[in-house]
C-alpha cells in the first residue's frame, strides 16, 4: 500500500514546479515557520516580556534537538530502508544510507508546529492574524511531511511515525519551558535538557577520546595508590564508570555528565546560602553556560570532578561554620577527595585561612550564622588532618616511587628554571581567561567583586566570595609572570563570579551589562560545541587534537592483524598521547608501550618495559607509530629489531587532513636499549 502511494506521487503528480517546492519545504520549511514567528514575536513584544521571548526560543531548541535525537536513535535500532533504494524512484535530491524510520523531518517539523501553535494560543488575543498564523503553522509543517514522501526518501508510515514522535516532543517540550510556574522547574529542566545533550554529542559528534582521556583509561586498567603525574581519583572514577557501560566513550565520559550535573546543583545551594534561591538557580545555570566549565561536561580529565569536589567543599564550608561540627569532618573527606584528584586542591586551605583570618575576633560573621572568632577551634584542624589521611596513598605511592610526583610538579610549576619574568606568558594567562569565562564575565564580575559600593552586600559575604576567588587569581596572575600556566589552572575562582552575576541578575542591577554577559557566555559555548561539526581545516579547529585517532586505531588494527600472521605483535610509540590512543582504539585494546628516546619521565616508565615482551622461543613483530613524516625510526628502534618499513598514513575526518602519522612495521623484536628519564 505505501509503495502504491509512492507511485501516485511519482508517476501521477510528479512535476517540476513541485519538485523545487518539496526541496524548498524539505530543506527550509520548518526553519521558515520558527523564523515567522520569532519576528512577529520580536515585532509585538519589542520593550517588554523577554523572558517569554526567552522561554519560547528554548522551548524551539529544546524541541527540535530532542525530535531529532529520539528519532535518530529509533532509525539506528530499527534500520528501514529507504524507499529510494528499493523503488526505482525520480532522484531529485539524493538518497541516504541512514535508515528510514522514523522521519526526523517529520518530527521536528511537528515538535516546532506545536510549540508554536501552543505559544500562539496562550498569549496571542483571538482575530484574524491568529488565524493566519495557525494556518500558516499548520501547513508549514504539513507540506514538510509530504515533502519526504514525494521525493521518495520516506515511506508514509516512516512520517506518521516521525510526526507523533514530534507531537509529543513538541507538547512536552512547551508544558514544561512555557507553563512553568517556578524559576526551580525551569533550572532542573535546563539541567537535564543538558545533559540529555551531552550524552547525544558524545554518541554522535566527530571527536575522540582526548589524549589525557585515553591516558587516564589507561591508568584506570592498572588502579594503584597513585600516578606519576596526579592522584588516583580519576584512573578510580574511569574504572567505575566503564565496568558499567564498558570501555567506549560514553563509559569514559559518563561521569563527566554526572559532575556537571551536580557541580550545577551545588552552586544554586552556595547561591541560596549567600544570598536567596533565585540566585542560586540563575548561578547553577549560569555554571553550564560559561565555556572553561562547560566543556568540562563532557571531556573527562580531572578537571571534572576537581571542580564538583571544589564547589561540594564550598557548601560544605558555609555549613561548618553556621556551627555545623559534623559537617568539618565531612568537609575534611571531600578536600582529600579533591586532592586525590588535582593537586592545587591545596588552595581550598589558602582560601579557607584567608577568610577565616578576616572574621577572626569580629562579632559579626558570615549570614549571622558564623560561630568561629579565632583559630583555636579544634574542628578546623581535624577537618585537616582527616583531609590529609584521605589523601595519604598519593604520599605513600611516591614514599615508594622516589617521590617523582613533586619533581614532576616542580618541573610543571617551572621551579627549575629559576626566577625570571615573562610578559609574553602573562598576557597569553590574561587572554586565555578572558575567552574561557568570555569578556564581559571576567571584567564585570572582578570589577564588583573589588568595589564594595558597586556590590552592596554584607561584609562578611562579599569577604567571602573575594576569598574563594581572588587568592587563586593573583598566584596564577603572579605565576604567569614566571613562567606558562594554563587556561584551566584559575578556573576554581570563577565561582564567586557566577554568584555576582547571577545576584546582580536576580537584582536587575546594571542589567545590559549582565544580559550581555550571559548572551555572550552561550554564544561562546554553542560555538566550542558547534565547532567540531563544521568541518573546519586542522588549524583552524581547536577540536582538531580529538580527531583522526580512530582512524589510526582502524589502522593499526589492519596491520596488527597481518603481521599476526606470523608472530606476535607489539604496539609502541615515543608519545604517551599516542601511546594511549592506540591502546582505545586499537581492536581488542591490547597492551601499548612508550618507549624513552630522550623525553621527559611519563606513567608508561613506570609500568612493565617493552623489553618484558623478549621471548626468545616466540617470534615477535613491533608496530612503531610516530607524529609526522619519517624515512627511518630512531637508531634505538632500527637496533631493536632485523628490520623496519615505514608505511605513511594521514587520518582524515569527513575529507579533511587532520595530521600525518609514520607507522613502521618491524620484523623479529631483539630487545631495546631503554633511555632513563632525563627530565621530569
Amino acid at each position: 500500500m505505501e509503495e502504491q502511494i509512492l507511485l501516485f506521487f511519482h508517476k501521477t503528480i510528479a512535476n517540476p514546479f513541485l519538485d523545487l517546492l518539496m526541496v524548498f519545504f524539505t530543506e527550509k520549511g520548518w526553519l521558515l515557520v520558527s523564523i515567522f514567528v520569532m519576528i512577529f514575536l520580536l515585532k509585538k513584544y519589542r520593550e517588554k516580556q523577554y523572558e517569554t521571548i526567552l522561554y519560547f526560543i528554548m522551548a524551539l531548541i529544546a524541541g527540535f534537538f530532542l525530535s531529532d535525537w529520539f528519532s535518530e536513535e529509533i532509525k539506528i535500532l530499527i534500520k528501514r530502508i529507504r524507499p529510494c533504494w528499493k523503488i526505482d524512484f525520480r532522484h531529485v535530491v539524493g538518497c541516504t544510507a541512514s535508515g528510514s524510520l522514523p522521519s526526523n523531518h517529520a518530527s521536528n517539523a511537528l515538535a516546532g508546529a506545536l510549540i508554536c501553535g501552543l505559544f500562539l494560543k496562550y498569549n496571542f488575543s483571538n482575530g484574524l492574524l491568529k488565524k493566519l498564523l495557525y494556518l500558516y503553522i499548520i501547513s508549514g509543517a504539513a507540506f514538510v511531511c509530504i515533502s519526504r514522501i514525494y521525493l521518495g526518501v520516506h515511506w508514509p508510515s516512516d512520517v506518521l511515525a516521525g510526526a507523533l514522535i514530534g507531537a509529543i516532543v513538541g507538547f512536552t517540550t512547551y508544558q514544561i519551558t512555557m507553563r512553568i510556574n517556578s524559576i526551580k522547574r525551569l533550572f532542573y529542566f535546563s539541567l537535564i535538557l543538558v545533559t540529555l545533550f551531552r550524552i547525544y554529542f558524545i554518541l554522535h559528534s566527530p571527536v575522540d577520546i582526548s589524549p589525557d582521556e585515553a591516558h587516564y583509561w589507561e591508568w584506570s586498567r592498572r588502579l594503584d595508590l597513585s600516578y606519576y603525574s596526579k592522584g588516583p581519583m580519576i584512573a578510580y572514577l574511569i574504572a567505575f564508570s566503564t565496568w558499567i557501560f564498558g570501555d567506549n566513550p560514553l563509559g569514559i565520559r559518563f561521569l563527566a555528565i554526572v559532575c556537571s550535573f551536580l557541580s550545577s546543583i551545588f552552586v544554586y545551594s552556595i547561591g541560596k546560602k549567600l544570598f536567596s534561591d533565585k540566585v542560586g538557580y540563575i548561578a547553577g545555570v549560569l555554571f553550564q553556560l560559561i565555556p572553561l566549565f562547560s566543556v568540562y561536561g563532557v571531556i573527562f580529565t580531572i578537571d571534572s570532578p576537581f571542580i564538583f569536589f571544589w564547589v561540594v567543599s564550598i557548601y560544605l564550608f558555609l555549613l561548618a561554620i553556621d556551627g555545623r561540627k559534623g559537617y568539618w569532618l565531612i568537609l575534611g573527606v571531600f578536600i582529600g577527595f579533591g586532592l586525590l584528584t588535582k593537586y592545587t586542591m591545596a588552595f581550598f586551605y589558602i582560601c579557607m585561612f584567608f577568610y577565616l583570618l578576616k572574621i577572626t575576633g569580629k562579632s559579626s560573621s558570615l549570614l549571622q550564622y558564623g560561630r568561629i572568632k579565632d583559630f583555636k577551634n579544634p574542628m578546623l584542624y581535624l577537618c585537616i588532618v582527616i583531609s590529609l589521611i584521605v589523601f595519604s596513598p598519593v604520599i605513600i605511592w611516591n614514599f615508594q616511587h622516589d617521590w617523582v610526583t613533586l619533581k614532576h610538579t616542580a618541573g610543571q610549576a617551572h621551579i627549575y628554571d629559576g626566577f625570571k619574568i615573562s610578559l609574553k606568558y602573562f598576557v597569553e594567562f590574561l587572554a586565555s581567561q578572558l575567552l574561557v569565562v568570555t569578556p564581559l564575565v571576567f571584567i564585570s564580575a572582578f570589577y564588583f567583586l573589588l568595589k564594595p559600593s558597586v556590590l552592596n552586600l554584607q561584609p562578611n559575604t562579599r569577604w567571602f566570595l573575594i576569598s574563594f576567588s581572588v587568592p587563586i587569581l593573583v598566584f596564577f596572575l603572579i605565576k604567569s609572570l614566571q613562567g606558562k600556566v594554563q587556561a584551566n589552572w584559575a578556573m576554581t575562582a570563577y565561582i564567586p563570579f557566577l554568584l555576582i552575576i547571577a545576584y546582580f541578575f536576580e537584582k536587575k542591577l546594571y542589567r545590559k551589562v549582565i544580559i550581555s554577559s550571559i548572551i555572550l557566555a552561550f554564544i561562546f559555548t554553542v560555538l566550542s560545541y558547534a565547532v567540531p561539526f563544521l568541518n573546519l581545516p586542522a588549524k583552524m579547529d581547536p577540536s582538531s587534537r580529538l580527531k583522526g585517532w580512530k582512524e589510526l586505531g582502524i589502522k593499526v588494527s589492519e596491520i596488527k592483524r597481518e603481521l599476526e600472521k606470523d608472530g606476535e605483535v607489539l604496539i609502541f610509540s615515543d608519545r604517551y598521547q599516542i601511546s594511549s590512543e592506540l591502546a582505545f582504539y586499537v581492536k581488542g585494546n591490547p597492551t601499548v608501550y612508550c618507549i624513552n628516546l630522550g623525553r621527559r619521565m611519563n606513567q608508561y616508565d613506570l609500568w612493565q618495559p617493552i623489553n618484558s615482551q623478549l621471548k626468545p622461543e616466540i617470534k615477535t613483530h613491533g608496530i612503531y607509530v610516530i607524529y609526522g613524516i619519517k624515512e627511518s625510526p630512531d637508531m634505538e628502534v632500527v637496533s631493536a629489531f632485523e628490520k623496519c618499513i615505514p608505511e605513511n598514513f594521514t587520518a582524515y575526518k569527513k575529507g579533511v587532513k587532520i595530521r600525518d602519522y609514520t607507522i613502521f612495521k618491524c620484523y623479529n623484536f631483539k630487545g631495546i636499549n631503554i633511555k632513563k628519564p632525563e627530565n621530569y
